[in-house]
């Protein structure tokens, strides 16, 4: 209950950045997370004793979301948000190698590799932000 709680916390600061100071690809991210935490949160079964294939769908549909704004974007945060997002969805393919009870190693590693991907979005936005306001004002 606390990860999810913590999860949710830092998923609405850095929405809430993307929207209020952020550009149209941080905006894009922040729909894509807001959306795959929603169906990741109604689809798991919580236990974690076995590979959650729908998270696992929800995850690799939103690397590819990443990957294509990171390819489209004139930005350097979405690849690095896309990688990170890569990874933690490597766990999900490394935990259907395991055959025994790794439920808390599975867990742990896919909330992990969750908060880079937020964290990435928040840096995005404040670079995104501090940019637009440099060229609003004039300053360099």
């Amino acid at each position: 209950m606390f990860w999810q709680i913590l999860m949710l916390s830092v998923l609405a600061i850095s929405s809430g950045f993307a929207f209020r100071w952020g550009g149209a690809d941080e905006r894009f991210a922040a729909v894509g997370l807001l959306i795959a935490v929603t169906i990741s949160n109604i689809v798991t079964d919580g236990s974690y004793r076995h590979t959650e294939t729908d998270i696992l769908i929800v995850d690799v549909s939103l690397f590819f979301g990443l990957l294509v704004l990171a390819l489209r974007s004139d930005r350097f945060w979405p690849l690095w948000a896309a990688a990170f997002q890569l990874v933690g969805t490597m766990v999900h393919f490394a935990s259907i190698s395991q055959n025994n009870d790794s439920a808390w190693a599975y867990f742990a590693a896919l909330v992990l590799w969750t908060f880079p991907v937020f964290i990435a979005l928040m840096v995005g936005t404040w670079l995104e932000g501090r940019g637009r306001r440099n060229w609003e004002t004039g300053a360099r």
